[in-house]
């Protein structure tokens, strides 16, 4: 990627740097956001799923974070369009805004000081598994009275750098979170569903989750078109142990199945029909190929 946007101007990526003194590089004081570009060669076009509702959430995190960005959701969705036309970018691709505290100082204050943002672009191709096996973590989610897990903060992904790396030196390839009731929280990175007797589950906002849009998506299109209900309340750890599938949605990671955990076989040990239904759904609504769900897209080109 030649270019990205920083602190009002379209730069050279590798040009795109900040000072090793910087608080958002030694303390974490920053927020990120996630977004997905969709190339659909039939259609010869770029769609960014979910653009405006991804800066909405980036914008409330923000302001959790007392940093002040002189842009609207409207700007921040020009200057992503603008970037990903300057790159000419036609194929899959992957948008990762960062808003952070630009000071050099060494308190690690929130307040009172300069923000920077920069927009960057990434080839999206680091989730590749389609089906995976979890261990739940012995690291608890952080909670919504130590950092808040309902935005990107850049120091709460520590949390999940921990989770994650424990899962995978146990021969795991995620990890699954508990709160600090016992309850399931989510993935890693991802948020969790649960499928049993044709109904969807999944754990509520006060089990310390990240309230993704891909979660949002999965309800709404499950409703919809599979004419399933989801079940939205805290679940206990036994409750991953009964299900008939499982599975992980999130930004980068889209719909992955989960057919194996604390070396227990989940269902029948492979992508569920439930699943992989949504997952059919989920790849038509991204590549605009559902015209009901057109509002969830941007078309750059």
């Amino acid at each position: 990627m030649e270019y990205t946007f920083m602190n009002g101007e379209f730069i050279p990526a590798g040009t795109a740097v900040v000072g090793v003194k910087n608080k958002a590089l030694n303390y974490g004081l920053g927020v990120i956001e996630g977004i997905r570009g969709y190339w659909n060669d039939e259609h010869e076009q770029l769609y960014l799923f979910r653009l405006a509702d991804h800066y909405s959430r980036f914008l409330d995190a923000c302001r959790t974070l007392y940093i002040s960005l002189p842009y609207s959701v409207g700007d921040l969705c020009e200057i992503t369009v603008d970037l990903v036309k300057l790159n000419n970018i036609k194929g899959n691709i992957y948008i990762r805004p960062v808003a952070y505290i630009d000071e050099d100082s060494l308190r690690p204050s929130l307040v009172n000081g300069n923000y920077g943002i920069f927009i960057a672009l990434v080839e999206p191709g680091i989730y590749s598994l389609n089906e995976l096996s979890t261990l739940t973590s012995s690291w608890l989610r952080i909670s919504s009275n130590t950092i808040p897990p309902f935005i990107k903060s850049i120091s709460g992904y520590l949390n999940s750098a921990l989770a994650y790396s424990e899962a995978v030196l146990a021969g795991a390839e995620d990890a699954i979170f508990l709160t600090r009731d016992g309850n399931i929280s989510e993935g890693s990175t991802s948020n969790l569903f649960i499928v049993n007797n044709n109904r969807l589950f999944t754990p509520p906002a006060s089990d310390d989750i990240f309230p993704g849009l891909t979660r949002d998506t999965v309800i709404t299109i499950a409703k919809k078109e599979l004419g399933m209900e989801t079940d939205i309340g805290s679940l206990p750890k036994s409750a991953l142990y009964a299900a008939d599938e499982l599975f992980f949605t999130g930004t980068a990671i889209q719909l992955v199945s989960v057919v194996k955990t604390d070396h227990r076989t989940v269902g029948t040990g492979t992508t569920g029909p439930v699943t992989a239904r949504l997952q059919q759904l989920y790849s038509q609504i991204v590549l605009g190929e559902t015209s009901a769900y057109r509002r969830y897209l941007t078309p750059v080109w």
